[in-house]
């Protein structure tokens, strides 16, 4: 029993796995509310039966899709190591490599991202998870942060303010077509800013 129940689980794993890739490859060309779950199903490679068979609606599916993308960030972005640097001048480097690893994912991304940004302030299911997932995710950052900073001080509110200035750089990147700003001049002076955020404080 035991035997068999191992690789029929991985298949269901697999299965489920390349619905929601395939359903964040349509929101990223369509995005949410223009794309179909056999839409989705077909892009998987497996029957709408299939589909309804692992998620229970369209929005289940939204919802599982933005969780497993939070939890598959740093590849889905293309980011490399994301320890923290112990001097400054590596950290510029490293805050400029994932700002423009985030720039990308940002822009791939762009149609569904704009829908997300209203739907948190239209369904309650979207604010929660967003809700959840950001305050997980910062978590993390500040226990990075507090185990290098030599200031204690106001951690928290630093990593948030600092995050919201890569989030905005990111913003402004992703409608450049309206800004025309110089992408390595505002990466630049983000780094700085959000480096100026943490007071520098990195061992």
């Amino acid at each position: 029993m035991e035997k068999t129940a191992k690789p029929v689980q991985a298949r269901s794993q697999k299965t489920r796995e390349k619905l929601l890739l395939a359903a964040l490859e349509m929101y990223a060309q369509k995005g949410y509310h223009s794309t179909k779950v056999d839409e989705i199903a077909a892009k998987a490679g497996v029957s709408t039966g299939i589909a309804y068979r692992y998620f229970r609606n369209k929005k289940d599916i939204l919802l599982s899709a933005i969780q497993y993308g939070a939890d598959k960030i740093v590849s889905m972005a293309n980011i490399g190591d994301m320890s923290i640097p112990e001097n400054v001048t590596d950290l510029k480097a490293a805050l400029v490599s994932v700002l423009k690893s985030f720039e990308q994912f940002h822009i791939k991304y762009r149609e569904i991202h704009e829908e997300l940004e209203g739907l948190q302030h239209t369904d309650e299911d979207v604010r929660k998870l967003y809700s959840d997932i950001s305050a997980k995710k910062m978590d993390d950052v500040i226990n990075k942060l507090a185990a290098v900073l030599d200031d204690k001080c106001n951690i928290r509110e630093r990593a948030y303010v600092a995050i919201g200035i890569m989030e905005q750089h990111c913003h402004m990147m992703m409608n450049n077509e309206l800004y025309g700003f110089e992408a390595d001049v505002m990466r630049s002076l983000t780094v700085d800013a959000v480096i100026a955020v943490l007071n520098g404080g990195v061992k």
